[in-house]
C-alpha cells in the first residue's frame, strides 16, 4: 500500500515539474545557474517561477 501512494506522489509532482517546466519556456528563461530547465529540481523550478512572478 505505502509503495502505491509513494508512486502517485512521484508521479503527481512529475506532473507539476512538467508544467513548470512549460510555464518557464514559454516566461523565455531556458536556463538557471548554467542549467536547462528541464535539468531542474521540483524545488528550484518551484523558487524560479515564484521569484520571477510580479
Amino acid at each position: 500500500m505505502m509503495g502505491i501512494l509513494y508512486e502517485k506522489i512521484t508521479f503527481t509532482q512529475e506532473l507539476k515539474k512538467q508544467i513548470m517546466i512549460r510555464q518557464l519556456l514559454d516566461a523565455g528563461v531556458r536556463e538557471h545557474d548554467g542549467k536547462h530547465v528541464s535539468e531542474l529540481d521540483y524545488y528550484t523550478l518551484q523558487w524560479l517561477l515564484t521569484t520571477m512572478k510580479p
